[in-house]
C-alpha cells in the first residue's frame, strides 16, 4: 500500500483542480472598412469606427477585424467558447442580421484616418485595404469586396446602440484552425444586410477613446493535461488492480 500512496495522492490532487475553463479577453490589433464607391480608392485603417451594411446611396460597407492571438499560442488547450463582442454606436436602420465571415487573404491597414462620422472613409494610402485591394494599390482582392468564406462563422441581430455578441461553434473551429496553423489568421469580415439601402451599422474600433467600447474576442478554454499526467492516471489504475489481484 505504501508504494502506491504517493501516486494516488498526486492523482487526488489533480482531481481537485476545478473543471471550469479560464476566460481571456483578446484585443483587436488591426481593423478597416471596405468602402464600395463610384471608383475612388477609400479606406479607414486608423479610424475609430468600422461599418457593415448598405448606405442610403446604395454603396456597400464591410468591416474588417483581426485579433492578437499570441496569448494563446503554443498552449495545449481545449477551446470551450469564442465570443466576439462589439459596441454598435450609430445607425439609422432597425434590426439587421450581421454575419461574421473568416477572411481568406491577408490585408493591410495603411495610414488613413477618416474624418467626421467616418461613413465615407478617406483617401487610401499605400497598404490600405480598400474595396478593390487587400493592399492598395499593389495587391488586389481575388474578388472585389474582400476574400472571405461564404459561410458565416456566426451571426447576430443588431438593432439600436449598444453591445452585441457573436458566438458559435463556427468561431471555435475558426480559432482552433488559426492556433493550430491549419488556417491562416487573417481575422473576420462583418457583412450586414446588403439587399436594401439604408442598412448600415457603425461599430467602434480599437482606436475609440472609450476603452470599454473597443472590440473584444472572449475565449473560454481549459488546459489539456500533459501526456505524463494522463499516463499517471493509467499507472495508478494498473497498480491498484495489481494490488487487488
Amino acid at each position: 500500500m505504501k508504494n502506491q500512496t504517493p501516486i494516488l495522492c498526486l492523482v487526488a490532487a489533480i482531481l481537485t483542480v476545478p473543471a471550469t475553463g479560464d476566460l481571456i479577453s483578446l484585443e483587436s490589433n488591426r481593423h478597416g472598412t471596405l468602402y464600395e464607391t463610384d471608383g475612388s480608392a477609400v479606406a479607414n485603417g486608423l479610424g475609430q469606427h468600422l461599418f457593415a451594411g448598405v448606405t442610403n446611396q446604395n454603396f456597400r460597407r464591410r468591416g474588417l477585424l483581426d485579433f492578437d492571438l499570441s496569448p494563446l499560442a503554443g498552449q495545449s488547450i481545449d477551446i470551450l467558447s469564442v465570443t466576439l463582442r462589439l459596441h454598435m454606436s450609430q445607425t439609422g436602420a432597425g434590426p439587421e442580421s450581421i454575419g461574421l465571415h473568416r477572411v481568406l487573404s491577408d490585408w493591410g491597414v495603411g495610414t488613413t484616418d477618416a474624418g467626421g462620422g467616418e461613413g465615407g472613409g478617406g483617401p487610401a494610402t499605400p497598404g490600405s485595404a480598400t474595396w478593390t485591394h487587400a493592399f492598395w494599390d499593389v495587391t488586389p482582392w481575388q474578388t472585389a469586396g474582400g476574400d472571405f468564406d461564404a459561410l458565416a462563422s456566426a451571426s447576430s441581430l443588431v438593432n439600436g446602440v449598444g453591445f452585441y455578441d457573436w458566438t458559435s461553434s463556427g468561431l471555435i473551429s475558426d480559432l482552433e484552425g488559426m492556433l493550430a496553423g491549419e488556417t491562416q489568421d487573417f481575422g473576420w469580415i462583418l457583412l450586414g444586410n446588403e439587399t436594401a439601402s439604408g442598412t448600415t451599422k457603425r461599430f467602434d474600433s480599437m482606436n475609440i477613446s472609450t476603452a470599454e467600447f473597443r472590440p473584444e474576442l472572449l475565449v473560454e478554454y481549459a488546459a489539456v493535461p500533459a501526456p505524463g499526467v494522463l499516463a499517471l492516471f493509467g499507472l495508478a489504475g494498473i497498480r491498484r488492480r495489481a494490488r487487488r489481484g
